[in-house]
């Protein structure tokens, strides 16, 4: 069994790429349509794959025939609602309520866990997933509680909560991958099932014409879809898939809400952002968190 350390460093890398598709899939979103911008994602993702664990990949094809329902479900809660509804979500909504929304992830997987698999909710855990909230809650208000009566509830608040949800869902039920696929092989199956199960929505999103906008993008927007392609859609699955498989869905999904932090700490170094007390305030909040959400707890 390989060290938790490894784990717990796979859910941070992870959740360090997810910062960055959080932060560049809010710059292009409104230039690139969210099923273009999905696709535009997966689909070299999927040829990748392919490439490199296509030999891994074959012999492995009974056991996928047998866990196919499980594989569809986890593409298209993962490859297809969670980064989807997330772009649709922020063409109306601000990417302060699609993060409050994302950061309620880790109770949710708790809440599921205890309802399909009967696992125990533990106090320590409950607290750690409630203080990582308000660490959250925190950073994305900018450390002004009054801050939270500025949001502004609409249709893309609906859309980035299907987003959340489908996350929290997929944290829960990821733990049924079949031991007998390596992660490699895990992770190719579900971006391509998710990428094939796509297809017609994008052939019919082109119909529509919205493939013209391939010949707008700037050098700086195909570099974003660049990032997109190779760091959140291929390795941050590859390493999430590693760290649940370790630590668990439940002491894994707490690491959501680092993803947030990640995204405002890559906006201060790229972006050149301020860095301020709230910042700080917040960064210990959802680490201590994060702590008690992962810490062992004794068996009486």
């Amino acid at each position: 069994m390989p060290s938790a350390f490894y784990g717990y460093l796979g859910l941070l890398l992870a959740s360090l790429f997810w910062g960055g598709n959080f932060m560049f899939g809010k710059m292009v979103s409104a230039e690139i349509p969210p099923i273009i911008l999905n696709f535009s994602r997966w689909f070299p993702a999927a040829i990748i794959l392919l490439l490199l664990f296509h030999r891994q990949l074959k012999p492995c094809l009974p056991i996928i025939r047998r866990y196919w329902l499980l594989l569809t479900a986890l593409g298209v809660l993962g490859i297809i609602f969670f980064p989807v509804f997330l772009y649709q979500g922020l063409l109306t909504t601000t990417a302060l309520n699609a993060s409050i929304y994302l950061a309620a992830v880790p109770m949710a997987t708790l809440l599921l866990n205890h309802l399909i698999f009967r696992d125990p909710i533990q106090p320590t855990m409950l607290i750690g997933a409630i203080l990582s909230f308000i660490g959250v809650l925190y950073l994305l208000v900018q450390g002004q509680p009054s801050n939270i009566l500025a949001l502004n509830i609409n249709n893309g608040d609906i859309w980035a909560i299907g987003s959340a949800l489908s996350w929290a869902v997929y944290c829960a039920i990821v733990r049924l991958k079949p031991p007998q696929l390596i992660n490699s092989v895990f992770v190719t199956s579900l971006v391509t099932i998710g990428v094939l199960l796509f297809s017609p929505i994008y052939l019919y999103s082109l119909a529509q014409g919205d493939g013209t906008v391939y010949r707008e993008l700037s050098t700086t927007q195909w570099q974003i879809v660049l990032y997109l392609i190779i760091f959140p859609s291929i390795l941050s699955y590859i390493f999430w898939n590693y760290g649940i498989s370790i630590v668990g869905s439940a002491k894994g999904a707490s690491f959501t809400n680092i993803v947030p932090l990640f995204a405002a700490a890559l906006s201060i170094i790229i972006l050149r952002e301020p860095i301020h007390l709230y910042h700080i305030i917040s960064s210990i909040l959802i680490i201590c968190g994060l702590v008690l959400c992962n810490r062992k707890v004794r068996s009486p």
